[in-house]
């Protein structure tokens, strides 16, 4: 058995160091668009909403101490627009634009003490010109003087903006670029001085002596460390940075810069942004690979990164980028998260219980904040971290890897435990030198996947394992495989907050437009005459369910209509962080089938820029991933330019070419994109332009997308409607549901790209010896199996214990699409049989068809 002994030694505990070595816990990053839908569970489900907020920040153990949000810039930043707060110089800071700042503001009113933090990826067009050439390998000293006032002109007029409207101020900035490869130092000085000595131009009543001690966090770079050592070389920055950051790596550098600056300056050291759990821990513990709750990307290696960041660079704050997927997925980055809220018409999220409880492992077992709210602090020679890997640690997962948290009087302690390795290890500890009580006993909580299969994957979710006597000081734990402990001296087994319990939305999930009538699955004049007369305002006008993946599209007013405007002309058009494309939008339902999308439309015929092919309006039907953000990540697209011309685009392909004579760009238009099975017609005003059946590879399901040019194209009506005789779907089952089962050789994995369903497949090979099979029950009139074939294979399937199919051979389809789709069933309850009778077959998801 695998042994580590260590010593808890309170006169070893640093209580002089500041806000170095207190533990602060988690952060929650609202960027990239990742928080946007949350506006709709406000408006929508309020409970909802309420009840997530409530997870992360509420309670007397609560698990975020920290919200940082994106100073957007109109631009996707990975997966999504964030809308800037200013486009001109004189423009009024509008902080209801996006979601973040009024986040902190809900959040502090169950947090007030929660910290708060803001940083820029772009800049937005405004300031384009001035900071061009902080895309140089030189920014430092490419970027003109002249430029650094506009730029905090920005800043500050957003978090007094931020003030004015929600009562609170921001505590830390970082002036530089998000994951900087290039760190601006004499920009990172002159905005320190400037800040901190920024006496004139603000509103009467503003706290301009706390404005004026706002903390600097630099650099936020990503892998790179070499700020550490400038921070090292430079007092004069040292002075001036109260707290250093980087991303998805747990060391420090070569000359161990961040130990030193927390051990040796007090600087506080941020895992500044990092991986939420990837793939539910509901699905994990079905994994081929025997890990249980653990594994690649899991909770206990996020956990491990919390423990070994801080071990080998003096991590004391770990951010997830995001807590809350609050997208549509199949964007950049989907499937990582602690709780999933892309269902605002239902109010249906789903929270990853195994991932939030191993983060709850640390935080409900001592005090997180800083140092003037008496926060627990590291006990630095009684953590320790072995396991290998700098991001993913999935190399020597068997190393110890511990954490020792100190309340500063002494009194109290805790260490969390992290063992995902196929190994149990026992640690024998002496405890000295603490103020406990002589008869102390310790409580060991413990997180563990099911002991039997048939057990519910959460049945032995942080639970109490024991009560273990200190005996001379000393104690034996064994923590075991793939679990994480703690063991404490707090008596919290009665606490309700901390003893464990399945947390689930309060709301059933549905398909949006399920329950309408005369088949409108959605409908929106933007008039939102049913809602509050502050609805538009409160949320910066943006409309009801969309999603900006380019650009920026609000609603105005036209004449005394409600339009929604594309607002992002070329001369507004960002600086990007990395790359974007034109503006777009998501909207609606992935479970969405056949339907019509109907659009009245206007043309911008003001606005003099680019050639004609830059001035278009386009429909994207069936989007189901949409990793770079581009209206083309839609499978169907139908495009319209101003001089008539129009597309058909399959795949990113163009397809078919037909023309429009004499199009009136003074008027609005009707466009109209339908799809049916695998037939596609367009039309504008009612002409129908194209009409083809697409018999290679067919998509069958999806979300739509609207997009435009960098033009001040307005949408005054959008309607999506499902033919009498169209398919919708009710249901999807991932292939790691509980409600599949499986017979035969299969290959459960998880953790995979962002484009699988919750980043997980099944495979099976056909064998005659042991036919692979799963079987599941359904309602409705059909079904489809999702999931990309790699090699040809071919199916059986029955229905009823009838088979329908002796030979279905499955199209190749692709991430996230359909392979098979088996209709004209009878309505109502079915069970299902499908076995793998050749080639080899691969599962990503089943979806119940109506």
């Amino acid at each position: 058995m695998n042994q580590t002994s260590f010593t808890i030694d309170g006169s070893q505990l640093d209580l002089e160091a500041g806000d170095a070595n207190t533990f602060k816990g988690f952060g929650y990053l609202s960027c990239n668009n990742s928080s946007r839908l949350l506006l709709d569970y406000k408006a929508e489900h309020r409970d909802s909403y309420d009840q997530i907020l409530q997870i992360l920040f509420g309670g007397r153990h609560p698990l975020m101490r920290m919200l940082k949000v994106e100073m957007g810039d109109d631009a996707n930043t990975s997966s999504g627009t964030e809308p800037a707060t200013m486009r001109s110089k004189d423009e009024t800071a509008n902080v209801k634009r996006g979601v973040g700042f009024q986040l902190i503001a809900d959040a502090k009113k169950l947090q007030p003490s929660l910290k708060t933090a803001v940083l820029r990826w772009g800049e937005p067009g405004w300031l384009r010109p001035l900071w061009v050439n902080v895309k140089t390998d030189d920014p430092d000293n490419n970027v003109a003087e002249s430029a650094f006032e506009p730029m905090y002109q920005w800043y500050k007029k957003t978090i007094v903006a931020a003030y004015e409207e929600y009562g609170y101020l921001i505590d830390y900035v970082d002036p530089d670029r998000n994951e900087t490869k290039h760190p601006m130092v004499k920009w990172i000085k002159w905005f320190a001085d400037r800040i901190a000595n920024d006496r004139n131009d603000f509103p009467s009543g503003f706290p301009i002596d706390q404005f004026n001690k706002i903390k600097l966090i630099a650099a936020d770079e990503n892998y790179e460390r070499d700020f550490g050592d400038m921070m090292i070389a430079d007092s004069e920055l040292r002075k001036r940075v109260s707290a250093v950051g980087y991303h998805y790596n747990t060391d420090d550098g070569e000359n161990m810069p961040f130990t030193k600056l927390a051990d040796d300056y007090h600087h506080e050291v941020w895992y500044s942004e990092g991986i939420a759990p990837m793939t539910m821990g509901k699905y994990r513990v079905r994994a081929s690979n025997g890990d249980g709750i653990g594994g690649v990307q899991s909770g206990l290696d996020v956990a491990n990164r919390l423990i070994k960041s801080y071990v080998n660079s003096r991590r004391s704050l770990y951010i997830f980028q995001p807590a809350v997927s609050a997208y549509y997925t199949g964007v950049n980055y989907s499937h990582k998260e602690l709780i999933n809220a892309n269902r605002p018409w239902s109010g249906y999220f789903e929270v990853d219980n195994v991932g939030l409880q191993c983060m709850k492992h640390f935080s409900d077992f001592a005090k997180a904040g800083w140092a003037d709210e008496d926060a627990w602090r590291y006990l630095t020679r009684a953590c320790d971290s072995s396991v290998g890997g700098t991001e993913n640690l999935d190399r020597n997962r068997e190393a110890p890897s511990y954490m020792t948290l100190v309340s500063p009087d002494k009194k109290n302690f805790s260490v969390i435990f992290d063992n995902d390795s196929a190994q149990p290890r026992t640690y024998q500890i002496q405890v000295k030198n603490l103020a406990t009580s002589a008869n102390q006993k310790l409580t060991v909580w413990e997180s563990i996947g099911p002991k039997d299969e048939q057990d519910a994957y959460d049945s032995r979710m942080k639970q109490v394992r024991e009560s273990l006597p200190l005996t001379d000081g000393t104690v034996e734990i064994t923590v075991n495989p793939h679990s994480i402990v703690t063991a404490t001296t707090l008596e919290l087994a009665d606490d309700p907050e901390v003893t464990y319990k399945r947390l689930e939305s309060p709301y059933a999930d549905h398909t949006l437009g399920s329950k309408g009538a005369n088949g409108v699955l959605y409908e929106d004049d933007f008039s939102y005459a049913g809602y509050p007369g502050n609805y538009l305002a409160s949320r910066g006008n943006t409309p009801r369910f969309t999603a900006d993946q380019g650009g920026a599209f609000e609603v105005v007013d036209d004449g005394g209509n409600h339009v929604v405007q594309q607002m992002i002309t070329e001369k507004q058009r960002a600086l990007d962080w990395e790359y974007s494309f034109a503006p777009n939008l998501t909207i609606g339902d992935d479970k969405w089938s056949d339907y019509q999308v109907a659009v009245a439309m206007k043309f911008d015929d003001q606005t003099q820029q680019n050639s004609p092919t830059g001035n278009y309006f386009g429909i994207g039907l069936r989007e189901m991933t949409d990793v770079k953000g581009r209206l083309e990540s839609a499978p169907y697209v139908f495009k319209i330019y101003i001089d008539g011309s129009c597309q058909l685009i399959k795949d990113d392909r163009i397809v078919s070419l037909n023309y429009v004579d004499e199009l009136d760009l003074t008027i609005s238009h009707q466009i109209s994109f339908v799809a049916v099975g695998n037939r596609l017609t367009a039309s504008i005003d009612e002409k129908q332009v194209f009409d083809y059946t697409d018999s290679d590879n067919p998509h069958f399901s999806g979300r739509v997308k609207l997009g435009s040019g960098y033009y001040q194209t307005q949408i005054s009506q959008i309607t999506v409607t499902k033919p009498q005789s169209g398919h919708l779907i009710s249901k999807r089952l991932d292939d790691l549901d509980a409600a599949i089962t499986y017979k035969g050789n299969w290959q459960h994995v998880c953790g995979l790209g962002n484009t699988k369903w919750n980043r997980t497949l099944s495979t099976a090979t056909a064998d005659d010896s042991q036919v692979p099979t799963f079987d599941f029950d359904f309602t409705g009139t059909g079904f489809s199996l999702i999931g990309q074939q790699a090699a040809k294979a071919a199916l059986k399937i029955a229905v009823d214990g009838v088979v329908i199919d002796w030979n279905l051979v499955p199209q190749i389809g692709v991430d996230r699409a359909e392979n098979a789709v088996i209709l004209g069933l009878a309505a109502g309850k079915h069970h299902a049989t499908v076995s793998v009778v050749g080639g080899s077959y691969t599962l990503d998801a089943v979806d119940w068809i109506n």
